[in-house]
């Protein structure tokens, strides 16, 4: 990979429009497609445009996108996320459609949670 793209700034243009689109969580999806559905990625992104206090609070967010709306990461996935958008192999395989996963609950500290497992294309 070239010193440019390594360090290139500024957005990944996925090929999908956002800026409609609706914020789920994932436990929105596990309740609404069950625990077999799949998700195909199209994209993901950082969210760091939130209330400062917030920001300060609780950090950036990672944010997958979907065909059809966007779905709220678990935190614990953020450096993931971030390692997605500086490896152009990765950002090659999403936008070729090789991203797929499903939805996987799990209880930690007593608490319902949600998390991904990737699948094979």
């Amino acid at each position: 990979m070239s010193f440019a793209k390594k360090h290139k700034k500024g957005l990944i243009d996925w090929g999908v429009d956002t800026k409609d689109l609706e914020y789920y969580s994932l436990e929105d999806l596990f309740n609404m497609n069950g625990p077999e559905a799949t998700y195909v990625l199209k994209g993901v992104f950082v969210n760091k445009n939130k209330p400062e206090k917030q920001l300060k609070e609780f950090g950036p967010s990672p944010v997958g996108i979907l065909e059809d709306r966007l779905v709220n990461l678990p935190n614990h996935m953020l450096e993931e996320v971030e390692g997605i958008l500086k490896d152009e192999e990765d950002i090659e395989s999403i936008k070729n459609g090789e991203a797929v996963f499903k939805i996987r609950p799990y209880e930690s500290h007593g608490k319902n949670c949600y998390g991904i497992d990737w699948q094979e294309v």
